[in-house]
């Protein structure tokens, strides 16, 4: 695949960007026209950090208190630092509670996002914050929210690197990255496909961890 890729940067703080791909993708629930690249917010330290900076502005600036932050597809590092973040001392609370969780999913042999016994605790009774790479249609966030809610945890937010859309089940989404940012961005229902109709070969199959080319 011989496709050009643009790099957006953060009109908040141009050392945080994504990479954006065109093509045809397929995820578990859409088709895509582009492909959202994240993972130098994800794995480049120095990026990561800052990235955590702009996320943590959300509930600092709304005083919104986190106890944990659960990480779905490889975002723990960027978690951890959106944690510390939340942890420190801020002029609008000089004294928080110093400890914020960070813990990744396990899911059963249906898909369902499980904690062990020894983890439960993070959860129940917990104000957690839900931290994804990419949101498409919010399905994978839906199912995150219902776990949380199952172990006796109250969602405090949703977080993003990129969101296609504003909120998931009422919760505004904290994002970065929005459509704005990458114009002319689509995501269609796999039975209602331009590219398919039209004849085009997929490109890749991409999720929140990657994509694999076809």
């Amino acid at each position: 695949m011989d496709k050009p890729i643009y790099t957006i940067t953060s009109h908040r703080d141009e050392r945080v960007f994504i990479h954006a791909m065109p093509g045809h993708f397929i995820s578990s629930s859409s088709h895509l026209n582009y492909y959202i690249g994240t993972s130098d917010i994800k794995h480049n330290h120095n990026v990561s950090v800052d990235a955590a900076m702009l996320m943590a502005q959300y509930y600092v600036e709304r005083n919104i208190h986190v106890d944990s932050v659960l990480c779905l597809y490889e975002t723990q590092a960027l978690g951890a630092y959106l944690a510390h973040e939340l942890a420190r001392p801020n002029m609008l609370n000089p004294n928080p509670d110093s400890t914020v969780y960070v813990l990744g999913p396990e899911y059963d042999a249906s898909g369902n996002i499980i904690f062990r016994d020894n983890l439960k605790k993070l959860i129940s009774g917990k104000d957690v914050v839900i931290l994804i790479s990419c949101i498409t249609s919010g399905k994978t966030v839906e199912r995150a929210m219902e776990s949380v809610s199952y172990y006796g945890g109250r969602v405090a937010g949703v977080t993003s690197i990129f969101s296609a859309i504003n909120q998931v089940n009422g919760v505004e989404v904290n994002t970065i990255f929005n459509k704005d940012d990458v114009p002319g961005y689509e995501a269609y229902p796999a039975n209602d496909c331009p590219h398919c109709r039209a004849g085009e070969r997929v490109d890749a199959i991409a999720n929140g961890y990657g994509y694999s080319l076809l």
